[in-house]
């Protein structure tokens, strides 16, 4: 595994990768090591500020998975690894308000960013796995949807998607109410779970409820190592943004929107053959 070769130091590292972006690349790590990224991920401010015992409470992660994920990503230790990312949030929170005014430059870069983030997602997400996804969705008693968080609007998106082409879909924004209805699945439903981490505990938990009873699972995520990709049938990638906090924008829901429209066509072709074929006989 990772830690078999040797780690950087911080000073040979950091200056050159974002802390931030080092600890996503940990999501495609053994699950305990993910799950503390992905604690540190949804809530850098919180960790620069908790001890390690308190950060090892929050992320339900031993303190010496945690020592191990800092040395794997080139600190020498945790108090080197939260000094490092306390200065790059201190310096995202600096930054001048030029960085998101309205010019030229501005509009064009963002189109840019959701151009490429759509066209990656479209080079990850092949049509045989679209093609394998499309009888079962299409044929559940239900499809019922979830996703946490940024990925609670990516589940939406998905939900108005299938129900426009006739899939019985639901969506879910209480994780109690989709666990429940991920207990009470049965072989003839089907779940979808949207993580962009693939980490995220209580998303990971509905699928893995799903898929365990039977019912066809699928994960949308732009981590296919994953955990949620553990527990599903069918795994569609997403592109990964090119750095950190753009999820907070708009800019991640596109590939979102491109992968809703992949289904739906692959699920409309599925029918239409289904027709055909039927039909002929």
């Amino acid at each position: 595994m990772h830690g078999e070769s040797a780690p950087l130091s911080s000073q040979q590292g950091e200056t050159h990768t974002p802390v931030l972006l080092k600890v996503e690349t940990a999501l495609d790590y053994p699950n305990a090591l993910a799950r503390v990224a992905q604690y540190i991920l949804e809530n850098p401010k919180k960790a620069v500020r908790q001890s390690l015992g308190e950060l090892s409470a929050a992320s339900r992660s031993g303190q010496a998975t945690i020592f191990r994920l800092c040395r794997e990503l080139g600190f020498k230790g945790f108090t080197d690894f939260k000094l490092a990312l306390a200065a790059e949030i201190g310096q995202r929170e600096t930054k001048p308000m030029r960085d998101v005014s309205l010019t030229a430059n501005s509009l064009d870069e963002t189109v840019s960013l959701i151009s490429r983030s759509v066209s990656q997602t479209r080079q990850l997400v092949q049509p045989e796995l679209l093609a394998s996804a499309a009888p079962p969705l299409l044929n559940a008693r239900h499809v019922d949807i979830y996703g946490s968080g940024d990925s609670g609007l990516a589940a939406e998106v998905l939900f108005h998607r299938l129900r426009r082409i006739g899939v019985n879909a639901r969506v879910f924004a209480n994780v109690g109410y989709a666990h429940e209805a991920a207990e009470a699945m049965t072989k003839e439903d089907a779940a979808i779970a949207v993580s962009q981490s693939g980490a995220s505990p209580d998303t990971v938990e509905f699928l893995r409820k799903a898929h365990h009873v039977g019912a066809f699972s699928l994960a949308i995520t732009c981590h296919p190592k994953s955990s949620i990709a553990k527990v599903s049938s069918v795994v569609l990638q997403m592109a990964r943004l090119p750095q950190p906090g753009l999820s907070e924008q708009m800019i991640a829901l596109p590939r979102a929107v491109f992968i809703a429209e992949a289904l739906a066509i692959a699920i409309a072709d599925h029918a239409k053959n289904s027709k055909t074929t039927t039909a002929d006989t």
